[in-house]
């Protein structure tokens, strides 16, 4: 057997074991009804809409509905609706699965192009595996710039080919995830672009990609976005310390740097939480480091990438957004991954390498296992904890939600709960209770949270609905 082929199956194999690792964090929650209209119900629905040949108008969540694409704008849904008449309400979810594992061989393509050693590009693709926001992905439905993330080393590995099509494809479909992306990319290739080790024909295509990709989401945020809303502004500019919209970023940069400079690492919107809100920034920063952001110290060309996320990330007027939960980092996944390999290849001491890569594997883990086990910001550990029971389970049956969702036509309207969302999804109208429209159908899980109403507002409802039945 080749070297090429012992190095390929071993690669397999770390692919298949977090391949399973991953299912087990995602595709439980699921059966289990801990997905919901935010997100995947929407996006779910809105791939039957674009399906079918239509848009979807996000009435599901919107008093006031409006094209879906004024909220995100995610073009990666009518490139995977025709995906739904296969996998049905699993089809985002697999996406996602597969994604991130395609993401993980392409880490060990581009660090092998990259002159790595076959074992440095493998301990690659584990720190890419182990990362903890990959996990807080996969525990929180389902989001394209998950999937876009996956696409960045191949995107990267075809431009150091000077590859002049695949390049600027992969750099377009990162792009077309959602719209804040090119903030992240454009100065990523920017940066690339002043590698010189780089020919001179990668670095002009990385340099002109990296400004179409600024231009591109300014453009998007700034006017496309505004022009599709009911009310002509961009919905998630959640920035105050920024200013007011996108065209103020300039000046907050030039006047107020070590306000913003701070904000990186403390509470900046005045919370009122006893600190908590640090605490959340810092907790990010820690795990972030230990699981190998330390290897931007030694190769700050991808520290300098991760610049933008980090900023993206803490300048948010959102504390959960700070947070290692969710999918609010998992853009730091491929850079971790590419850095540290780099960061060890130039030790000349291997005991020194080989404790380092230990080092790295254990501290990776560690991470993670503290993500599922203590994280400050989250609340419902058992999305998370495959370790333990509670995973697999819930402490209420199930069977009469599944039977009452079989008896549902898929031609009626419904309102349903947001854990029934995604379970819904593939008929014309739905809608996230308690907007009820037109809909033949109310489906109520009183055992699960309310949201988004609080449980005085829910329980009065539901009142009133037992009382107009009797």
């Amino acid at each position: 057997m080749s070297e090429t082929s012992v190095n390929n199956g071993r690669a397999l194999q770390l692919t298949a074991l977090f391949a399973v690792l991953l299912g087990l964090v995602s595709f439980p929650n699921h059966l289990l009804f801990r997905t919901y209209a935010l997100d995947l119900g929407l996006y779910t629905h809105a791939l039957w809409h674009y399906a079918h040949g239509g848009i979807h108008d996000s009435s599901l969540f919107l008093a006031a509905p409006q094209p879906i694409l004024a909220d995100h704008f995610d073009l990666y849904l009518p490139l995977f609706s025709p995906l739904i008449f296969v996998f049905g309400s699993w089809t985002l979810l697999l996406v996602q699965w597969a994604a991130i594992l395609v993401g993980g061989w392409g880490i060990r393509m581009l660090l092998r192009r990259l002159s790595v050693s076959e074992g440095l590009s493998l301990l690659g693709m584990v720190v890419f595996y182990l990362y903890f926001g990959i996990y807080a992905s996969m525990a929180f439905d389902y989001h394209s710039n998950v999937v876009a993330t996956m696409v960045f080393p191949w995107c990267l590995l075809a431009l150091i080919e000077g590859r002049p099509v695949r390049g600027p494809v992969l750099a377009l479909f990162i792009l077309f995830g959602k719209e804040n992306l090119g903030f992240w990319l454009g100065p990523a290739l920017l940066i690339l672009a002043t590698d010189p080790s780089l020919g001179k024909a990668t670095r002009r295509m990385s340099a002109g990609l990296g400004v179409f990709a600024l231009a591109w989401s300014i453009l998007v945020v700034g006017a496309v976005m505004p022009a599709l809303s009911r009310n002509g502004a961009y919905a998630h500019f959640d920035y105050g310390i920024l200013g007011q919209g996108i065209r103020d970023i300039p000046s907050a940069l030039v006047n107020r740097p070590l306000e913003l400079l701070r904000a990186l690492f403390v509470d900046h919107i005045g919370s009122n939480d006893g600190g908590k809100g640090t605490a959340i920034k810092l907790e990010f920063w820690w795990m972030m480091m230990a699981s190998g952001g330390w290897a931007f110290l030694l190769r700050p060309r991808w520290g300098l990438m991760a610049l933008p996320i980090i900023a993206q990330k803490m300048w948010q007027d959102d504390p959960g957004k700070w947070s290692v939960v969710a999918q609010y980092g998992v853009e730091f996944a491929p850079l971790l991954a590419i850095a540290v390999p780099l960061a060890l290849d130039g030790l000349s001491s291997q005991k020194t390498r080989r404790i380092l890569i230990w080092s790295s594997v254990v501290l990776s883990l560690s991470c993670t296992i503290r993500f599922m086990d203590r994280t400050i910001a989250y609340q419902d550990r058992s999305r998370i904890r495959i370790y333990q029971i509670e995973h697999y389970t819930k402490p209420f049956k199930l069977g009469g939600v599944r039977h009452a969702i079989r008896m549902i036509g898929p031609d009626r309207a419904v309102s349903a709960q947001s854990p029934a969302v995604p379970h819904l999804a593939l008929r014309d109208r739905l809608y996230q209770y308690p907007i009820i429209r037109d809909a033949d159908y109310i489906l109520l899980m009183p055992k699960e949270s309310p949201y988004p109403i609080t449980r005085e507002q829910y329980d009065e409802a539901f009142a009133r609905l037992l009382r107009r039945r009797s």
